[in-house]
């Protein structure tokens, strides 16, 4: 390969993966906000007459609330990024464009740790934000496994500034430098008679992901084919998923999951719970155009199609991406306002109103959220987890426990579903067990932190059971060449 190790040993503290809400607040001079597709938002902003939920501008927040744990932290040890192991300083990608005369050598990229209806048609190229400007990075990690995040309530700005997109979330946005070389190992391991699985694997498996935005076009540019179609042509099953997960970059992997999942005879709701729940306006706004560009349908129209009911009706509202920021103002009259009407949704009549529980989760934010759960505790002794376990079933009690864990410890969310993908007992869902260790390598800082998480809990290397519930060959060498 053309270009380096990464070296994360002089920065503090990894991200988490593309996407997901964090409680940090998002340095807004990083990105220009009028730069992005426009949000419809998802709540008002302050207004001077002190409508529910918010304060005039002139007055600063209430500072009687202070979040804690729904629950008692997690019992296990924080973690915390290894020691001597940091994150990467902030560095910015630089778009490229077609026109581009002079190529760089093509080199590691850094990290940079930063900020996670009616279907739209697929904006032009030339509104998406250029990568020189910010955009297109991770969110920030929260401090220690088993603390909630959020640390109280946000204060009222004058416009909730959105998120962009995650690194890989904008089409038009690649690494520089110069992957030809990397093209021509993909040809060569693909031309002629035969297929060579290990060069395929050493190829795809480790850059991130614009540089693999770069491989893939240097590919077309250079070999005049698509690189996707050619490793269909040559792969099947497992491998064919794995690789063509790496090769498509985190976009291209999500909205392959999504068609899979939303495509034949049942719908695998799993996988549409993985893809969509925690997920930032932007990422999603970006799934969206993505999914229609390539297969030519809204995403919204085909889960209206497998999906029913008041699920269906919560993905749809879900799809809107029009829930607040994470940064987005609130106070406690808004908070005790949700609470009542979760209450009135739920235990305090016959039947549950799964649209206005629906509606109450959606329209907060991740650190709402969280408040919401701890007031609605305080005030009718049980918690919001029993509410929805006792008021709900199948994949919509799945979907709102989703949001409400993401929202309360989402580092915590992903170990567990980790634990889960690779089970001891039975055979893994090998779809299911490859997306997840795709989409985590993405973000190897983060990547990290998972690993060795995953060591402290099961009190020995993960990587071990992961090997072991892979059978031996092509499948299981580019699983592991991924994770580690």
């Amino acid at each position: 390969m053309s270009y380096p190790p990464n070296n994360y040993s002089q920065y503090p503290q990894a991200p988490p993966p593309q996407g997901y809400y964090s409680s940090q607040p998002y340095p807004p001079a990083s990105y220009p906000a009028a730069a992005y597709p426009p949000h419809t938002g998802a709540s008002p902003p302050p207004s001077a007459g002190g409508a529910p939920g918010y304060l005039p501008q002139h007055q600063s927040p209430p500072q009687q609330f202070q979040q804690q744990p729904q629950q008692p932290p997690y019992q296990q040890p924080p973690y915390a990024p290894p020691q001597n192991q940091h994150y990467p300083p902030p560095q910015q990608y630089q778009h490229h464009h077609h026109q581009q005369q002079q190529q760089q050598p093509y080199q590691q990229a850094p990290y940079r740790p930063t900020g996670n209806g009616v279907t739209p048609p697929p904006l032009p190229a030339s509104q998406y934000p250029p990568a020189a400007q910010g955009q297109g990075h991770y969110p920030p990690q929260p401090s220690a496994y088993g603390a909630p995040p959020g640390s109280g309530y946000g204060h009222a700005p004058a416009a909730p500034v959105p998120m962009p997109p995650s690194l890989g979330y904008d089409p038009d946005q690649r690494a520089p430098g110069d992957a030809s070389k990397e093209a021509d190992a993909l040809r060569n391991a693909m031309k002629g008679w035969g297929t060579d699985e290990a060069a395929l694997i050493n190829v795809l498996a480790k850059p991130d992901p614009l540089q693999m935005a770069l491989i893939r076009h240097t590919y077309t540019e250079r070999i005049g084919r698509n690189l996707e179609k050619d490793i269909r042509s040559e792969t099947s099953g497992d491998l064919e998923t794995t690789l063509v997960s790496l090769a498509t970059g985190p976009l291209g992997q999500d909205i392959a999951y999504l068609r899979d999942a939303l495509s034949g005879i049942g719908t695998d709701e799993v996988a549409i719970t993985d893809v969509l729940l925690g997920r930032s306006n932007a990422d999603v706004r970006a799934i969206k155009y993505a999914y229609v560009g390539k297969y030519s349908k809204a995403l919204v129209d085909d889960i209206r199609s497998d999906l029913s009911g008041k699920t269906e009706k919560f993905f749809v509202m879900l799809l809107n991406a029009v829930r607040p920021e994470r940064a987005t103002y609130f106070d406690q009259a808004s908070v005790d306002h949700d609470v009542r009407e979760l209450h009135l949704a739920t235990q305090a009549k016959t039947g549950t109103d799964e649209v206005g529980v629906s509606a109450v989760f959606l329209g907060a934010s991740d650190a709402k959220l969280v408040a919401i759960s701890q007031a609605f505790e305080a005030k009718y002794h049980t918690s919001l987890e029993n509410v929805v376990r006792k008021e709900f079933t199948g994949h919509l009690e799945k979907a709102l426990l989703t949001l409400l864990k993401r929202a309360q410890d989402p580092f915590k969310f992903d170990v567990d579903t980790m634990l889960s993908v690779v089970p001891i007992d039975k055979s893994p869902d090998m779809k299911r067990l490859i997306y997840w260790v795709v989409r985590l390598h993405w973000n190897p800082p983060y990547l990290l932190q998972i690993k060795n998480a995953l060591t402290q809990r099961t009190g020995s290397d993960f990587g071990r059971r992961l090997r072991a519930a892979i059978p031996p060959g092509d499948v299981q060498n580019a699983v592991m060449k991924v994770w580690t």
